[in-house]
Order: structure tokens, then sequence, then C-alpha cells
């Protein structure tokens, strides 16, 4: 992780409580802290890529900082934050950096069971299979097609590289920068946990502008603060929003999921 930035409860309250300049202010000092994620999960990325991958995490640390709690958490807010940024990033690069359509959130665990079970495919089926949750189940076809597509991936066992070099993150393998997903399964109401793997599976902008009108791990949040928050004029939130509905049907329908 990123060396902790100087960021005060102060001007974390003052974010949460609407002010876009206190917002800014923690963005901008965390910016390093996603850079550093995206070199661990998507070293290959560059120029504009990047920056749409700092996109994707800028949304990801507004929405963080808008439902921490300053007096009940224990973490700081780059500890809070950290894990699922480092998620968001890596699975939105793998949907920006693979042909094939599978979706982000399988090719990440198959890259992790195939890590586990030391590159043995049965191996790998069998812990995806006994880590299955019924939001996020994966057909024999579907771990098939991801494993023929990461054929060419890199050696997980190697090194994980830092901006293209390696050597400069301690003893992490690159199999150790790839998200654990299934720590984030749950035994929460279905509709609940089926709300949230929606909202994983579609486009962070749109994801968020639905989190934020219905409060959705987040607190309920008004059309002008999340125009303020993405930067953007408020017809565009509500055109997001309804996109983000689209969106999200489509991927209820392609999964026969009910939605």
């Amino acid at each position: 992780m990123a060396s902790p930035v100087a960021v005060t409860t102060a001007q974390i309250q003052a974010a949460q409580g609407g002010d876009q300049n206190a917002m800014w202010e923690i963005v901008d000092a965390y910016e390093p802290m996603i850079r550093s994620a995206i070199r661990s999960a998507a070293p290959a990325a560059r120029g504009e890529d990047v920056d749409d991958l700092l996109q994707e995490g800028r949304i990801v640390l507004i929405q963080h900082v808008r439902q921490y709690d300053t007096e009940a958490s224990s973490a700081s807010l780059s500890s809070y934050a950290f894990r699922a940024l480092n998620r968001a990033i890596a699975e939105e690069w793998v949907r920006m950096s693979n042909a094939f359509k599978v979706d982000p959130t399988k090719v990440i665990r198959v890259r992790r069971a195939l890590w586990e079970a030391e590159g043995s495919v049965e191996g790998a089926w069998t812990i995806v299979s006994e880590a299955a949750d019924p939001t996020h189940r994966m057909s024999r076809e579907a771990f098939v097609s991801v494993c023929e597509a990461l054929a060419d991936v890199v050696n997980l066992s190697g090194p994980a590289s830092v901006g293209g070099a390696t050597g400069q993150v301690g003893d992490l393998t690159v199999a150790d920068t790839i998200p654990d997903t299934s720590a984030d399964f749950t035994a929460e109401a279905e509709r609940k946990a089926l709300a949230q793997y929606l909202l994983r599976e579609i486009p962070q902008r749109q994801a968020y502008v639905l989190r934020a009108f219905y409060g959705i791990g987040m607190p309920e949040t008004s059309d002008h603060d999340t125009a303020a928050d993405l930067a953007t004029p408020i017809v565009n939130v509500r055109r997001l929003r309804s996109e983000g509905k689209t969106s999200c049907r489509m991927v209820a329908h392609s999964h026969g999921l009910a939605a």
C-alpha cells in the first residue's frame, strides 16, 4: 500500500457534508495510492488507459469517503478504501485489456484459483466450485473459456512489478496483487446481494450514481452533490442513472438472474 497521506477527520466530515473542495482535496491526497494500485493491478497500462483507471479509482474513493464512519471505524480511510480500490481497478483493467467476453470478476477468481492450485485446471475448478456464491455461480463452460483465454497470461508466481520494473514491492508475486473476491461473499439478504453484484458488474460511473441515489453502501446523495462528485452536469447524472438501470437489467438477463 502507498504511504499514508495527511487527510484529517475534519476534511472527511466536511466532504461528507457536501464540501466539494474538501472532497477533491482528499481525492488529490490519495492520488498516489490510486496510481500505486494501477501499477500493481495494471502494470501494462499506459496513457489513456491509465487516465481511465484513475477515473475509476477516484469514483471508488469518493464512494468510500461518503460511507466512511469517522467515529466508529477503527481503520484509517486509506485502509478502509484500499481493498475495494484495488479490486475495482483490477476488474476494470480486465475489461479494458481482454477481448474475450467474460465477467472480470470471474477472470480474477479463476486466475487466483489457478495460482492456488499451482496451475492445475481441475484443482482450480474445485476451488472455484467450492467457493461459489449463488450470485457468482460459474458454469464449467465459462470456467474452461476463461482458462483458455488466460493461457498466455504472465506467470502468476513471478515477481510483481511497479511501473514496469520488478523488485520494488518486496517479495510480492503477481498473484499477491490479485484481489481475493471470495472474501466479499456475505450471507446478506438475496436481493441486497444481487444489487451489490450487479453494481460491481456495470461501469463505475453508472454504479456510483445508482448507489448515491438509492443509498446502496453509502448515504443517499442528491443529484447536485453527485454531479459535483463526478465533475459533470446534473443532466449527465440522470442519464448515467438511466443507463445504469439498463446495464443492470442486461447483466441480470445475461446471467439468468431476477432483477
